[in-house]
C-alpha cells in the first residue's frame, strides 16, 4: 500500500495515519507514506511506529519533475493500492498512476467548499481515474458529488479514527493552569486552529472578549499558528482582552490542554470534519462551535455541544455564558458528547471500515460499492 499526501506537515489527515496505519494487519499489509512536498514534520513519528516514509523532495509548483519522481516510485514499490490524500496528491496521484500501472487507486477528500476554480477542474476531470473516493463523513460525501462531480457510488465514508486512552489517565490539569496563574475557579476556554482565515480565530477572540466582560472570571488559551498571528495578537490587545489571551503556539499535548480547559470554542468559517472537536468530546469537554461542513455530525445542538453560525460573535459568547453559569449543562454535554465520539469514531472503527474497503477493491469482497436515495438525500456506504 502507497499512502501519498501532500505534504507531512502537521494536520488531522497526517495525525488520522499515524494513529491507524501501525494497527493494520502486518502479515497482510505493508505501507509506505510518501510526501509530495519537501516539507515532512512529522516523519520521525512514522518511522518511530515502524511506517516507511519517503519524500518526492517538491519545493517549487514548477517542479514538473516531481511527476518522473513519481513514475519512478511507483515502479519501484509497484503497490497493489495507491492511496492518496489532500488535493495535489490526489490529482498528481490519479493521473501519474494509472500511466504507471497501478491497478487501484483511492482518492479522499477531507474539505467542503474550499476546492475552486482549476483546482475544482482538475479534480473533476481526474475523479474517472479512481475506483473510490475515501471521505469522513457524510456531508463530505454529499459535497463531493455536488461540488466535485465525484460519482456517488464511488463514496465511500470511513469516519475518522481516535486512540481514546489518551483522555483517561493521568493529567497535568493543575500543573497547567499554574503555568498560565489560573485558580481552578477561573473558566478556562480553547481554541486550536491554524492561523488562517477560514478558521476563524478571530471570532473566537470577538466572542470570548463579550463573553469575558460579562464574565470576567475567564480565560482564553490558543494553540496554534499561522499568518494571522500578529492581527490575531493585536486583535486581543485592542479589545482589552490580551491579559486574559494565552497564545500558546503549537503544541501536541492537546489531551493535557482539554483536561486543562472547562471548555472549547471552535469559530471556523469552513470546515471538513473538525478532529479538534472529536477530541474535547472524548476528553468530557462541551464544545461550543460553527454550523459548518460536517460539524453538525459530530456537534449535535445542546445533545453532545453547542452550535452557532459562523461569525455570529453574540451567539458564541452567549453560549460561552452559559457554560460558564451552568455547572450542570457543561457535565451534561460532556458526557453525553463522549458517549458519542467513542461510538462513532474509535480507532478500531476506522481500521476495520478502511481494511474491508481495500480488500473489497482488491477483489476479496464480492460487495459491491452501493449508494442509494432516501427520502431524497443521498445515502453512501458508510
Amino acid at each position: 500500500m502507497l499512502h501519498l499526501i501532500t505534504s507531512l506537515e502537521v494536520g488531522g489527515a497526517q495525525n488520522g495515519l499515524l494513529l491507524g496505519l501501525p494497527r493494520f494487519d502486518k502479515d497482510r499489509y505493508e505501507h509506505v507514506l510518501c510526501s509530495i512536498m519537501g516539507e515532512v514534520q512529522m516523519a520521525e513519528r512514522f518511522t518511530q511506529v515502524g511506517i516507511e516514509v519517503v519524500s518526492l523532495g517538491l519545493k517549487s509548483k514548477y517542479d514538473l519533475m516531481v511527476a518522473v519522481r513519481l513514475r519512478k516510485l511507483l515502479r519501484t514499490y509497484r503497490p497493489d493500492v495507491l492511496h492518496t490524500y489532500l488535493l495535489h496528491a490526489n490529482v498528481l496521484g490519479r493521473v501519474v498512476g494509472r500511466l504507471s500501472g497501478v491497478d487501484t487507486i483511492i482518492g479522499s477528500e477531507r474539505t467542503i467548499g474550499l476546492t475552486n476554480g482549476l483546482r475544482r477542474i482538475a479534480t473533476k476531470l481526474t475523479n474517472p481515474l479512481t475506483d473510490a473516493v475515501e471521505v469522513n463523513a457524510e456531508t463530505v460525501g454529499t459535497a463531493a458529488v455536488r461540488d466535485l462531480g465525484v460519482p456517488s457510488r464511488k463514496i465511500e465514508v470511513v469516519r475518522s479514527g481516535f486512540d481514546f486512552s489518551a483522555y483517561k489517565g493521568p493529567s497535568r490539569r493543575q500543573e497547567i493552569r499554574a503555568e498560565l496563574g489560573l485558580s481552578d475557579e477561573t473558566h478556562l476556554v480553547l481554541s486550536a486552529a491554524r492561523f488562517r482565515p477560514s478558521k476563524g480565530v478571530e471570532y473566537a477572540i470577538r466572542a470570548f472578549a463579550k463573553a469575558y466582560r460579562e464574565r470576567p472570571d475567564s480565560h482564553l488559551m490558543i494553540a496554534g499558528e499561522g499568518e494571522q498571528f500578529d492581527f490575531l495578537v493585536n486583535l486581543a490587545r485592542d479589545l482589552g482582552v490580551s491579559e486574559k489571551t494565552t497564545f500558546l503556539g503549537r503544541r501536541s499535548d492537546v489531551p493535557d490542554l482539554l483536561a486543562a480547559a472547562d471548555s472549547m470554542l471552535l469559530a471556523s468559517l469552513n470546515e471538513g470534519l473538525p478532529r479538534i472537536s472529536i477530541e474535547a468530546m472524548a476528553a468530557g469537554r462541551p464544545v461550543i462551535a460553527t454550523d459548518v461542513g460536517a460539524t453538525s455530525e459530530v456537534v449535535i445542538d445542546d445533545e453532545t455541544g453547542i452550535l452557532v453560525q459562523p461569525k455570529d460573535v453574540e451567539a458564541a459568547a452567549g453560549a460561552l455564558v452559559r457554560l460558564i453559569d451552568d455547572d450542570g449543562l457543561r457535565t451534561r454535554l460532556g458526557e453525553t458528547g463522549r458517549q458519542h465520539v467513542e461510538q462513532n469514531y474509535s480507532v478500531d472503527n476506522y481500521v476495520a471500515r478502511l481494511d474491508g474497503l481495500y480488500q473489497q477493491l482488491l477483489g476479496y469482497d464480492a460487495t459491491s460499492v452501493e449508494s442509494s436515495t432516501v427520502n431524497g438525500s443521498m445515502e453512501f456506504r458508510s
